[in-house]
């Protein structure tokens, strides 16, 4: 079952123009030139580099993921299951240096998967449509983070309505490779809890991930 999660997460797709890997353009330490002390035989007996720091830029960033994949834990009307997690969404981002903040518009689905085992349906089913604000920061090199909280303005399930939802959520940006100049593969992985007030609580934790080529 993880195995066909983890897979599932990675089917996700994701398209980020601008700058939007935040870390892209954190302050840096680089090497100029490097220069060598030679001998009469012409043998690099001395290596010396020159290096420089380099300030962090400010930049910009939208990224789309469409969608992000994945699996929720539900518990509703006193029922718990594991459930189908889609989430497309819209992020329009703006930093300097390691530091960046953005905006981001959702469209959450959690799919029922079957039955329960009183014979009626598993929890689930929602569609949601939260606005996060979100915070990220480069750590290192290969490593971003980001958290946020946000609400939504319209949650529903089977034939109830609800504009009483809010959530929180942390993840991360990994660099899986580098294409040409500043064009990264990134895999992003996220962890959701949300609550949405229908006549019974909807309580959810969320675990999605995708896979994007960012310019």
């Amino acid at each position: 079952m993880k195995i066909a999660i983890i897979a599932f997460m990675l089917a996700g797709c994701s398209f980020g123009v601008g700058s939007s890997y935040v870390g892209q353009w954190k302050p840096k330490h680089q090497v100029d030139f490097e220069a060598c002390l030679v001998d009469e035989t012409g043998k690099c007996i001395d290596k010396k580099q020159v290096t420089s720091e380099v300030p962090g830029r400010k930049f910009w960033g939208v990224i789309l993921a469409f969608p992000a994949l994945g699996a929720s834990s539900v518990t509703y009307k006193g029922e718990t299951g594991t459930e189908i997690r889609g989430e497309p969404s819209l992020e329009i981002l703006k930093g300097s240096g390691r530091w960046a903040f953005g905006i981001r518009a959702n469209v959450l689905i959690d799919e029922k998967t079957g039955m329960g085992t009183d014979g009626m349906p598993k929890p689930g089913g929602v569609i949601s449509f939260p606005v996060d604000a979100i915070g990220h920061v480069a750590i290192v090199d290969r490593l971003s983070l980001y958290g946020g909280v946000g609400l939504s303005p319209y949650s529903t399930i089977d034939d109830e309505h609800t504009f009483v939802a809010g959530r929180g959520l942390v993840g991360l940006q990994f660099p899986i490779s580098k294409t040409h100049s500043e064009n990264f593969i990134i895999f992003s992985f996220e962890v959701d809890r949300m609550y949405i007030q229908f006549d019974q609580p909807y309580h959810a934790t969320g675990y999605t991930g995708h896979i994007g080529l960012f310019f």
